[in-house]
């Protein structure tokens, strides 16, 4: 799985990819319910539409179903903080994407990404879970949850729980929610000393970047681990007057995984933790669900895009409906292989081209085999810079529908260590101000795009305290 389709970074993403085999639970237990109180589905009609669409009981189940069979790849409360499709985003127009995807799966080149529930979960179940999607959606939209309810018209009886569900889960703390899982989570030690005297008495900062992840952290052919988080990180320590050590590592299943086990806790196999991770997806939600972390000094502001040859397409890409009908490379698993194979009712699924990542998908590029590359257009850049292309046009696209446009990245910290978190939220404030983190990016060929929000440390602390 690619960095990239774990991020939340950015943000939406069923909880990101989905992986094989995902029928583990996440507080409940994998297969269908009891939908017994429901109405019955004539055995072999599959439906496009839910039927129970507005039923607080199958509210109630779906969310139970969706606990032991999605949860662990979509999220707890479909809080999944990476950048593919949000389930939350699925209106009632996309029922039939809905049970196409449960039904079926999501297979490419050979490989399941997302396994297909049919055989597993019945046709009632599957809608049930629609209908506690549906009232997610309500939620996380802000729309009034009666007027989802009078879409049923059936009469039944809803006992307390269904008729008073639970508050959107961005206004409840994970550790509060009653979830198996998130009662394990422990929040750093309050009664440790903070990290940053432990850097200063070592004499070093360890920061965590990812492995293979051009232009932002990657070794190339004939020369040292570089990038743009490296020279960050190198320059972060030097404003604390302290070495640098660099830690790389390989993505885990999802970034809050790679949190854990590079930030807080430390991976099952051993090698402890770096004392600052960069390239942090900094989705406010994600940041709630990862509490064992500090989400600090915001650095960029990541967007997806298209790169593609001007001259030869003839013409710019206005929208990605232009490149209908002409292949299009991205990486395998990323969020632009999750839009192109899904968004406009499938139309540019056939157009798709899949690559091990995106300097892959800009040699062919460059070499014709395809007519334009869509990843984040940082990647995009450095990729241009890497091959010396130089007719490439880069453009941002949006996206719209279940798919976020662009994020923020920043580092993470272990929580309640309120003195680093200054410290570097500081010197990355002073980099950002005199220039040294714009200067980083000109010199690998990303145009710099400041972060949309900036640092609050009080705050960020105080939800750790």
């Amino acid at each position: 799985m690619t960095t990239i389709a774990r991020m939340a970074a950015a943000v939406l993403a069923a909880g990101v990819l989905i992986a094989p085999n995902a029928y583990a639970a996440a507080g409940g237990e994998a297969g269908s319910v009891d939908t017994s109180a429901l109405p019955e589905i004539e055995d072999g009609n599959w439906l496009d539409e839910n039927p129970y669409r507005g039923s607080k009981k199958a509210m109630e189940l779906g969310k139970a179903a969706y606990d032991g069979n999605c949860a662990r790849c979509h999220g707890i409360d479909m809080i999944s903080g990476g950048i593919a499709p949000d389930l939350r985003e699925l209106g009632p127009e996309y029922d039939e994407y809905f049970i196409n995807h449960v039904r079926n799966g999501v297979q490419r080149n050979g490989m399941t990404y997302m396994p297909a529930f049919e055989g597993v979960l019945d046709q009632q179940t599957m809608w049930a879970i629609r209908s506690y999607v549906d009232r997610r959606h309500y939620e996380y939209k802000d729309k009034n949850l009666d007027e989802l309810y009078e879409q049923w018209d059936q009469g039944e009886p809803a006992d307390e729980a269904a008729a008073n569900p639970a508050p959107a889960a961005a206004a409840t703390p994970a550790v509060a929610r009653g979830n198996e899982a998130a009662r394990a989570r422990r929040v750093a030690d309050d009664d440790m000393p903070d990290r940053l005297e432990q850097i200063l008495e070592s004499g070093s900062i360890e920061v965590a970047v990812y492995d293979k992840f051009p232009p932002w952290s990657y070794k190339p052919d004939d020369g040292a681990f570089t990038g743009i988080d490296v020279e960050i990180g190198r320059a972060l320590a030097e404003r604390l007057d302290v070495g640098f050590n660099l830690r790389t590592f390989i993505a885990d299943e999802t970034m809050g995984d790679d949190i854990r086990n590079q930030v807080w806790k430390g991976h099952y196999m051993g090698g402890g933790t770096a004392d600052a991770m960069l390239h942090v997806g900094m989705a406010p939600e994600f940041q709630q669900e990862n509490d064992q972390a500090s989400f600090i000094a915001a650095y960029y502001n990541e967007t997806m895009g298209f790169a593609y040859d001007a001259e030869r397409l003839g013409g710019d890409v206005d929208s990605p409906l232009a490149l209908r009908g002409k292949p299009i490379g991205v990486g395998l698993d990323t969020l632009g292989d999750y839009f192109l194979t899904s968004a406009y009712r499938g139309q540019l699924r056939n157009d798709v081209v899949h690559f091990n990542s995106v300097p892959q998908a800009m040699q062919a590029l460059n070499a014709g085999e395809v007519a334009a590359v869509m990843a984040p257009v940082g990647e995009l850049a450095g990729a241009a810079r890497m091959l010396q292309e130089k007719n490439v046009t880069l453009r941002t696209v949006e996206l719209g529908g279940m798919y976020q446009t662009n994020w923020d990245v920043g580092v993470a910290i272990k929580a309640s260590n309120p003195e680093l978190a200054e410290a570097i939220s500081e010197a990355m404030q002073q980099m950002r101000d005199d220039g040294t983190i714009e200067a980083i990016f000109e010199n690998y060929g990303v145009e710099w795009r400041p972060p949309l929000k900036t640092d609050d440390v009080d705050s960020a602390e105080a939800t750790h305290a």
